[in-house]
Parts: structure tokens; C-alpha cells; sequence
């Protein structure tokens, strides 16, 4: 997607999946780059508690435009890039 990048790697022994965020300075001060993880945690922990996200490790970073999404938006995005990669399911 246009503001997000994963990877993934399958380990079914990771359960629940595990999840790092690669966000960069140029996204923002600390203030912005924290927002931006807490939602994307906030997106991702609903994802995996429904047993949306298949085992593994995930890493998802983003680019400095990621900030300027609405919550949904980035919901979206999350969901589109997730699907592309295998990892989660259809919502």
C-alpha cells in the first residue's frame, strides 16, 4: 500500500503472532511516530484476538504519509496490505 510496508515470517509456534513496528524519524517527532504504533497495535491486538492473523512474526513499518490517515483509513490499509501477504483473513 501506499503508506505501509510488511514482512512476515510463518512460525507456528508464535501464538499469539508477534508484531514490530519499524517506524522511522522521518514520519515525525516521537509524539506522531508514538500515535502512529499505538494505533497500528491498537489495529493489529483486534486483529489477532479474533484469530484474524495467522502465526508468525510481522514486522510493518511505514512511510512519513501514514500519519496524516484517519483511523480508518489506516484500517484499510492495514487490512489490504495484511491480505496481500497471506496473513490475514477476509474483514
Amino acid at each position: 500500500t501506499e503508506h505501509l510496508w510488511c514482512r512476515y515470517l510463518p512460525d507456528p509456534a508464535a501464538v499469539p503472532p508477534r508484531v514490530a513496528f519499524a517506524i522511522g524519524r522521518a514520519v515525525g517527532p516521537a509524539v506522531v511516530r508514538n500515535r502512529l504504533r499505538r494505533r497500528l497495535r491498537a489495529l493489529l491486538g483486534g486483529l489477532a484476538a479474533t484469530g484474524a492473523l495467522t502465526s508468525g512474526w510481522l514486522l510493518v513499518g511505514t512511510t512519513p504519509g501514514a500519519p496524516e490517515l484517519t483511523y480508518d483509513e489506516l484500517a484499510a490499509e492495514v487490512r489490504a496490505r495484511l491480505r496481500r501477504l497471506g496473513v490475514a483473513g477476509g474483514s
